[in-house]
């Protein structure tokens, strides 16, 4: 006998409780669902292996980077519209001078830098 049959035949004439659970499981035996439930608890399990303080801190320090650069063009995008807003919409000469602007130059700069890395990837 093996040791799933010795749990059926335990569970025939065992106590109430595991009568109950054995109940409750055999859907999940017969469909062939309880296969997908060890596999996430396995693979629970080798993420719990995986995940070492080293590896924490990278994953921490990734999700830190990313939070702060949506947090920053967050801001960027509101307060661009917010002052684009609030006046009369720049003519084609009016963007053509934000170009004589630093900051604008450090913006386009970073844009097509950005830009240029991605295309190198693909």
């Amino acid at each position: 006998m093996n040791s799933l049959d010795e749990t059926l035949a335990v569970g025939a004439t065992g106590t109430p409780g595991l009568n109950a659970l054995m109940a409750k499981l055999q859907p999940l035996l017969d469909g062939g669902r309880l296969d997908n439930i060890v596999d996430a608890l396995s693979l629970v399990s080798d993420m719990i292996d995986l995940l070492d303080p080293a590896m924490v801190e990278k994953l921490a320090q990734l999700f830190e980077n990313a939070t702060a650069s949506t947090w920053m063009i967050g801001n960027a995008v509101r307060l661009a519209k917010a002052e684009v807003s609030a006046a009369a919409p720049p003519g084609a000469y009016a963007l053509i001078k934000m170009l004589n602007d630093p900051d604008t130059r450090k913006g386009v700069a970073v844009v097509l830098k950005s830009l240029n890395v991605i295309g190198r990837q693909l």
